[in-house]
């Protein structure tokens, strides 16, 4: 249910910023910054058909990447589906721009606990998208099936075997919550800490 929630304010969003240039009988460009997997491109096709719009649809594999896009300024966007923590480096760096909420009307139906994150603690430059979990997938036929620690991914008998998600993020907050850390420490000491666990893994890692 939350995740047709958001996805439905997302679309909505879409709708309003194109109709305004229906209205106008105008042929606008939309251009959308997003993860290469986030998106149905037939989705985008009806989009346009049905609300007489161009949709200029860029993608990337990692936050990292997408920052440097965006930073460039070499293109500019009218919407960019982001993580979380690079939100929250864009606001600062003043790379977007404070949202029109009188154009997003379905924001009340977002539940509370999607809102007022310290990445965007007042709410005016994000409205979510959809949220998960990180976890291990492994093959039951040469894995002991009774793992179900992090550790699994330091196990120097599945070396060349092993493939970790291609995010800063995301790698070190396994390595943090080996360790025994909060996954949003900022201490120093302890991202020093899940760097030297991730480094030891390296040799490890196919990809």
């Amino acid at each position: 249910m939350k995740r047709k929630l958001i996805v439905l304010t997302f679309v909505l969003i879409l709708i309003l910023i194109a109709a305004s240039g229906c209205q106008a009988e105008q042929k606008q460009t939309l251009s959308i910054l997003n993860y290469d997997i986030y998106m149905d491109k037939s989705l985008l096709a009806e989009f346009e058909k049905a609300n007489n719009v161009t949709i200029k649809y860029d993608t990337y594999s990692t936050p990292e990447e997408m920052y440097i896009k965006v930073k460039s300024g070499a293109s500019k966007y009218d919407l960019i589906i982001s993580g979380e923590y690079m939100i929250e480096r864009m606001i600062r760096e003043n790379l977007v721009n404070k949202l029109n909420f009188d154009n997003i009307p379905n924001y009340k139906y977002i539940g509370d606990d999607f809102k007022n994150h310290v990445y965007d603690p007042n709410n005016e430059y994000s409205v979510p998208y959809f949220w998960g979990t990180l976890g291990i997938l492994y093959n039951k036929k040469t894995v002991d099936a009774s793992s179900d620690s992090w550790a699994l991914l330091w196990d120097e008998s599945h070396a060349q075997r092993i493939i970790m998600m291609d995010s800063q993020r995301d790698a070190f907050a396994v390595a943090l919550k080996l360790l025994g850390y909060s996954l949003n420490t900022v201490d120093e000491k302890e991202l020093d800490e899940a760097k030297d666990l991730l480094v030891k893994q390296r040799p490890l890692v196919m990809a």
